[in-house]
């Protein structure tokens, strides 16, 4: 295995002789077996072990064994210690989850902190074999099939092409001393169960598993390269981002040859039902589906990907002295303004991010606020009231700028629906003494 192992080196990761190595240790194994071969080449790497604190005694005996192998193999070690039973509770989140998380988020500090260019994990084809049927069984696309990454940020895996059979014979040849974690052979964890019962069987059925593995998934990684090709081009033509939410263009969405497939890789990270998804397609307009923190909006011929918490209701009042009022993008400047003439005036500073209100017909303090379903106004010009749901569709806006629109109001009167339509009831005439003047500032 050595020979084999110096190959892929030198073939895949050649930079492994020039820069600085960390190796992940846990005393188990796969990963004492990693730090031996690259003993054996003589390559200069230190060693970082993560005591999670959750065996005990279990934990301690671990940290020993690697700290006596340090000194053995004379590298530098770096232990680091960590309440992950706690860190489990805080996150709401599993133990198996919270070590992940707390490993990972360790490794990128200490590559930053120590200036190491790579963290080398132990990661071989049978994981890589598990981590299939997982994501098999959970429906995932071609990037779950794929897997473990070789590489991902600091984060190496030169063990991948190697299977458990070739790591144990390799330790025993070498009578290397290992540590076994009896969490291993408990069952009640998914992928000790498809180890220890599952793939034995599948062995057995089909004696060239393992090869006949590596080649799939190295088609599979193909096939994904150049399902990633296509992908990117859709995006670059076919969707674009408003208002930090994302647009997908139904038109040529349908054009492509499996909009389905398309709508799945874009959406992949949020966890959509995709067959809902494909419904919205030919669904009525506002029709929503929502995952998690995310929604989907069907807007006329776009589907609109955005956060479905990110409306924020609006009251604010307005009194004699408030001078402007800032919400989000928009800001509302407001003067009061005695003249002469306010009907020239008026006539001579109107435009549609202006409001003039007669200070005779109002009750204060006017009231800024989010617009209500049944919420009804008579515009200027209309005999007439109308329902603000109305309004704003005959406004042709779309559905997250509607959900977010505003009103104005005086007592019980709607007077204003911000920056598209003003009331009926409140114009200026040639007995206005005084106005108040609302300017949109965007």
């Amino acid at each position: 295995m050595l020979a084999a192992f110096k190959n892929h080196i030198q073939i895949h990761f050649p930079e492994f002789f020039t820069t600085s190595i960390a190796v992940a240790i846990s005393g188990g194994k796969d990963s004492t077996v990693l730090a031996h071969l690259l003993h054996q080449l003589d390559l200069n790497f230190e060693l970082i072990h993560c005591n999670f604190h959750l065996r005990d005694s279990e934990s301690d005996g671990d940290q020993f064994f690697v700290e006596e192998m340090a000194a053995n193999l004379e590298r530098k070690l770096h232990v680091l210690h960590f309440n992950t039973s706690q860190v489990a509770q805080d996150r709401n989140i599993s133990i198996q989850m919270a070590a992940r998380d707390l490993r990972y988020d360790a490794f990128d500090k200490i590559a930053v902190d120590k200036k190491f260019q790579h963290i080398l994990v132990a990661h071989h084809l049978d994981d890589q074999l598990e981590t299939f049927l997982i994501n098999l069984g959970r429906g995932a696309g071609l990037h779950g099939l794929t897997g473990i990454r070789e590489r991902n940020g600091f984060i190496s895996r030169p063990l991948l092409p190697f299977s458990r059979e070739q790591i144990n014979d390799y330790a025993t040849h070498n009578r290397i001393a290992w540590r076994e974690d009896s969490s291993n052979s408990s069952t009640k964890y998914l992928r000790n169960k498809l180890r220890h019962d599952v793939i034995p069987l599948l062995h057995d059925a089909l004696p060239h598993l393992e090869g006949n593995f590596s080649s799939t998934l190295s088609y599979l990684k193909n096939s994904e390269m150049m399902q990633d090709v296509e992908v990117a081009r859709f995006r670059e033509s076919g969707t674009k981002t408003v208002s930090g939410n994302l647009e997908i263009n139904i038109e040529l969405l349908k054009e492509t040859l499996k909009p389905d497939a398309y709508l799945f890789e874009l959406l992949k990270d949020y966890r959509f039902n995709i067959q809902d998804a494909v419904k919205l397609l030919d669904s009525e307009n506002g029709k929503t589906i929502k995952s998690g923190e995310m929604r989907l909006v069907k807007d006329r011929d776009v589907l609109i990907l955005s956060e479905a918490n990110d409306i924020n209701e609006v009251y604010i009042e307005i009194d004699e002295t408030t001078t402007a009022v800032t919400i989000t993008e928009v800001c509302l400047e407001i003067k009061h303004i005695e003249n002469d003439d306010l009907l020239t005036y008026v006539k001579n500073n109107s435009s549609k991010n202006k409001l003039f209100i007669d200070t005779s017909k109002l009750i204060m303090p006017l009231i800024l606020r989010t617009w209500q379903h049944g919420d009804r106004m008579q515009p200027y010009g209309m005999k007439g009231s109308k329902l603000i749901s109305d309004l704003l569709t005959d406004s042709k806006i779309s559905s997250l700028k509607r959900e977010k629109a505003l009103v104005l109001t005086s007592g019980n009167d709607l007077i204003w629906l911000v920056g598209k339509r003003a009331s009926q009831h409140h114009t200026i005439t040639s007995r206005t003494q005084s106005i108040i003047e609302i300017t949109i500032k965007l």
